[in-house]
């Protein structure tokens, strides 16, 4: 959809200011096309394209969490689901470094993550468009995916074993709408490394303790028990019951090493030490 008929759109809807005539263009993923509405010299909101089945799952997720104050303000939708605005993150992205990571962890898991709301049984896991019964049928989708990526690069024995620690699990229908995307390519930090910011979701159905493994392992620093274990236990039993951390990190690891491989082979290396530390506290 042409821009220019968008802004028409927003102006007539009193959603934007008539001074409000100055775009910037944003990085959008694969899919979205993405342009911040400059307020004078600061972005004041951000105006996203996609699919139309996108933008109503994020508009759902931004509208379910919108007291989570780490997440952007969904301002308006429009109702044919081709685009959405909501207001912009002041910050840097894709500049982690500098934050402790366990502290991290601890703030997401207790500003965020505690704060999603059960779904009920009528929902089905994963996305909107590839939905599972089961949220065991969906990890183990994924994990074929993904093995057909990492091939030898792990041993063929630990492509089996991790396969038998998923399908092993419980069936404990734990349906949460979740971020989807929750990697440090989508924090905002301030310049004191200070998380202002979540941005981009992807959102999914699933267990919550999956947002925090993918940000647990989306940067190769410090992938170990300690990093996590606070922060993990800052979740509720109605979100984690009957999980084991070590078999849940493993998986997340597995789905990392494949990410590596085909996106991010400087973090190969880092992730392949992890994966036989945690895999030596699981056998």
């Amino acid at each position: 959809m042409d821009i220019q008929l968008i802004l028409n759109e927003l102006y007539k809807a009193g959603v934007l200011e008539s001074h409000m005539q100055k775009l910037k263009p944003l990085s959008g993923g694969t899919s979205s096309e993405v342009v911040a509405v400059m307020d004078g010299t600061n972005p004041r909101y951000v105006i996203k394209q996609n699919d139309p089945a996108i933008i109503e799952a994020e508009a759902e997720f931004l509208h379910t969490y919108l007291r989570i104050e780490k997440l952007s303000r969904l301002v308006y939708v429009d109702s044919l689901h081709r685009y959405l605005v909501y207001t912009f993150k002041q910050g840097i992205t894709k500049q982690y470094g500098g934050t402790n990571k366990a502290d991290l962890l601890v703030s997401l898991a207790t500003e965020v993550i505690a704060h999603y709301k059960p779904l009920g049984a009528e929902r089905h896991y994963g996305y909107p468009d590839h939905p599972f019964v089961e949220w065991r049928d969906l990890l183990l989708h994924r994990m074929k995916e993904s093995g057909k990526i990492i091939q030898d690069v792990l041993p063929q024995e630990d492509h089996h074993f991790v396969h038998t620690l998923v399908a092993g699990l419980p069936q404990r229908n734990i349906k949460y709408l979740l971020h989807g995307d929750f990697g440090v390519h989508n924090f905002v930090f301030a310049e004191n490394d200070t998380l202002t910011g979540i941005i981009d979701p992807d959102p999914m159905v699933g267990e919550p303790l999956y947002d925090l493994i993918y940000a647990f392992c989306s940067s190769p620093d410090s992938l170990t028990v300690d990093t996590i274990v606070p922060a993990a236990e800052k979740l509720g039993p109605e979100m984690t019951r009957e999980s084991e951390l070590n078999r849940e990190v493993l998986q997340g690891l597995y789905f990392r090493i494949a990410t590596c491989i085909r996106h991010h082979p400087e973090d190969l290396d880092q992730n392949i030490e992890a994966w036989t530390y945690w895999l030596n506290g699981v056998r």
